[in-house]
């Protein structure tokens, strides 16, 4: 750390090393509140209450594809942030773990939307028959909202 607080070079360059590595999510939480496209998102309970629904439809999967593109634009702004803000080694810190959390919500609804992939998780799974989906339903219909007003 440079004496006036900033967060080193050398430091920045290790955390963004980590952030480009392959699986560098892996164990890593997914933040239960983060702000996207302007609103608050449960994001825990969402991705909860999407891995454990009985089934998705066409309708399911083209609204998990716009969170998608929501959550990556929401991962790039925390990488751009480490890699130009003038941040505390603490605050960047806390840039990586949020990034790196969203990367794990990507990563586990991202499979959701393959098929194969899917049918076969679908298929293995142990589901919670009495899951409350009203985050996920809430924010499924503000997608549709917003892009019905993007026409």
């Amino acid at each position: 750390m440079k004496e006036n607080g900033e967060i080193s070079k050398r430091d920045r360059e290790k955390l963004l090393k980590r952030l480009h590595s392959s699986l560098f999510w892996v164990g890593e939480e997914i933040p239960y509140e983060v702000k996207v496209s302007g609103e608050q998102v449960h994001l825990h309970e969402i991705v909860w209450e999407i891995v454990n629904k009985p089934e998705l439809d066409k309708e399911d999967i083209k609204n998990i594809d716009k969170l998608l593109e929501m959550l990556s634009s929401k991962e790039k702004e925390y990488e751009e942030r480490l890699e130009n803000e003038h941040i505390s080694c603490e605050d960047a810190n806390d840039i990586f773990e949020k990034a790196a959390g969203i990367r794990r919500a990507i990563m586990d609804l991202r499979e959701l939307t393959i098929s194969s992939k899917r049918k076969a998780i679908f298929k293995n799974r142990q589901i919670c028959d009495d899951v409350d989906t009203s985050e996920w339903d809430s924010l499924a219909e503000d997608i549709k909202e917003k892009c019905k007003d993007k026409r």
